[in-house]
């Protein structure tokens, strides 16, 4: 089990640190709590950024995986043909996950198209939708829920892609999400609910979304 300590107003749910054998993309610090940013390292920000000199001496266009392609908005229909769409990397996330989590747009709904599933989970229940609406991705967010991606799904820690953009005050994600069926009063292992978050974040903006939200519930049908 993991420990607590209080930040931001409220506690903060920690993990136990990750084995550095089992990470490739992703950070070997360990993930401070469920709402931690979920950033790649040096290698794949490199490469987004076009510098080509990473930690590996030189690295071909070929040399690419299906998930850095992905993560880079750089798939194309001839790319997915004879592969595994839904295949993990070593870290359990599969690509159209990257490209969620990276907001690149055309090459998600092109793996959607291709019938990438839009519930496959990593090892730690992440999703592509929670993982879009961390980092603000609103379009990203409905285009996965038109594909049928939950929008009450909770990772391992009970957090729902809500209390993310809450979390982030990543309003217009927060209200996609809303008008799309989140169940705001849903609790996370500390008890945190998405508004909760928020207030304690001060995501002033999420914060009004979410008020609107509940007064529209309260007019009359």
């Amino acid at each position: 089990m993991g420990s607590s300590s209080e930040e931001d107003g409220h506690l903060i749910v920690k993990e136990e640190e990750v084995d550095d054998d089992d990470v490739d993309l992703w950070e070997t610090h360990p993930r401070r709590s469920a709402f931690s940013p979920y950033r790649p390292v040096t290698v794949l920000t490199n490469l987004q950024r076009g510098n080509i000199q990473t930690q590996t001496s030189h690295v071909e266009p070929d040399d690419l995986t299906l998930h850095n392609r992905s993560a880079m908005g750089e798939l194309s229909a001839h790319d997915l043909r004879d592969v595994d769409i839904d295949e993990v990397d070593s870290n359990g996330f599969t690509a159209l996950m990257w490209s969620s989590y990276y907001g690149q747009l055309p090459t998600a709904r092109l793996l959607l198209q291709h019938r990438a599933k839009a519930n496959m989970e990593g090892e730690d229940g992440e999703t592509a939708l929670l993982l879009s609406a961390t980092s603000g991705h609103h379009e990203i967010v409905k285009l996965l829920i038109s594909f049928g991606a939950d929008p009450n799904h909770v990772d391992h820690m009970g957090n729902t892609s809500l209390m993310y953009a809450a979390y982030g005050d990543h309003s217009h994600c927060a209200n996609e999400l809303l008008d799309h069926g989140a169940d705001p009063t849903i609790t996370n292992v500390d008890g945190a609910s998405a508004f909760t978050i928020a207030v304690n974040r001060g995501s002033k903006q999420v914060q009004l979304v979410m008020e609107r939200h509940f007064l529209k519930l309260l007019e009359p049908s």
